[in-house]
């Protein structure tokens, strides 16, 4: 019975001398392939003197980012090759970040890309984009120097004929302008002097050809409604160049801009229907529109044309009294329809 019992005992034995024997080979290939990982306790170091000694303060070492593989079950792991460890800091990053928008505004300024090169235009007849940069002066800058706003009021002020004014800009480099640009109605001649004048009674410098305008001969400016004060305007205008093709600069456009009462241009139109084909209208600061007759003398009918009709009778009737009794007036006038009276 003691031999019986002493079998299981020993194969017990043996399982038990294998598994030692393989637990040891798996530590001892965990302990070749494994480096010592000991955490190394920190260098103690003291600052100052200490019993008349000076301790020097070591730097530590940056540790390196290290990387494992376990292999299954086994209790193997591979290493990969180490990485050092990088760190941006907000610093680096600021330093990056003013680089980037230093050059950026660099290149917005001095790049060619951003210069105006052109100038669209939109609603203009007789002027054009070559007498708009006359004054604005703006090809080759930079669309970042270009202000909008300054751009319009120095537009308005040399330029008082046109009206409802745009200017925007569009990146990269261009200057949009639109306008509506007043058409002469009338031509108001002084001496050598010649204001155009629109439908609304705006006067305009005569600018380009027009055709064949209503012609008003005067001595003296007509009487305005309302005056354009561009000194604030024309005061941020310091040197303005003069376009070759057009002889233009802001000093001679005093004046221009103002209105005239449109009634004034109204009753000048009405006023060619009634007077002779092919007579001259005169303008009178006393005796207001009126024109020159067959005979030589100048006829008033005032500023208005408010009965017409019975002015010119009244007009008629005293030539031919005048003619009857042989007198050439040099002046007839019909302003107030029951005193008409003449000049010799």
């Amino acid at each position: 019975m003691s031999n019986v019992r002493a079998v299981p005992n020993r194969a017990a034995q043996v399982r038990q001398r294998q598994t030692q024997r393989t637990q040891t080979r798996i530590e001892e290939t965990v302990q070749k392939i494994t480096p010592d990982r000991k955490r190394q306790s920190a260098t103690m170091s003291t600052r100052g003197v200490v019993s008349g000694l000076v301790y020097p303060t070591t730097q530590p070492k940056k540790a390196r980012r290290q990387f494992y593989y376990s292999i299954g079950q086994t209790g193997s792991e591979i290493r990969f090759p180490a990485m050092p460890q990088v760190q941006i800091g907000w610093r680096f990053l600021s330093f990056i970040l003013f680089c980037v928008c230093f050059l950026g505004i660099y290149f917005l300024f001095s790049a060619p890309l951003f210069q105006v090169q052109q100038m669209e235009t939109d609603g203009l007849i007789r002027l054009n984009a070559a007498d708009l940069n006359s004054v604005l002066d703006i090809n080759g800058r930079s669309i970042a120097w270009v202000n909008a706003v300054k751009a319009q009021t120095e537009l308005i002020a040399a330029f008082p004929e046109l009206k409802d004014l745009k200017v925007a800009l569009t990146f990269p480099n261009t200057l949009r302008i639109s306008a509506i640009e007043r058409q002469p109605a009338i031509a108001w001649s002084m001496d050598d002097h010649t204001y155009w004048v629109d439908n609304e009674g705006i006067l305009i410098p005569p600018r380009g050809e027009a055709g064949d305008l209503l012609t008003i001969h005067a001595d003296v400016m007509p009487p305005l409604v309302s005056v354009n004060d561009n000194s604030a305007a024309t005061d941020e205008i310091d040197n303005v160049k003069v376009s070759s093709k057009t002889g233009f600069s802001v000093a001679q456009i005093q004046g221009w801009g103002d209105q005239i009462d449109p009634a004034i241009v109204d009753a000048a139109f009405r006023l060619t229907l009634e007077m002779p084909v092919g007579t001259k209208i005169l303008y009178n600061q006393s005796h207001g529109l009126g024109w020159k007759s067959e005979g030589g003398w100048d006829v008033f009918v005032g500023l208005t044309l408010s009965n017409i009709e019975y002015k010119l009778i009244a007009y008629n009737s005293l030539i031919n009294k005048l003619g009857e009794e042989g007198i050439t007036p040099s002046m007839v006038s019909i302003e107030h329809l029951h005193a008409p009276y003449y000049r010799e």
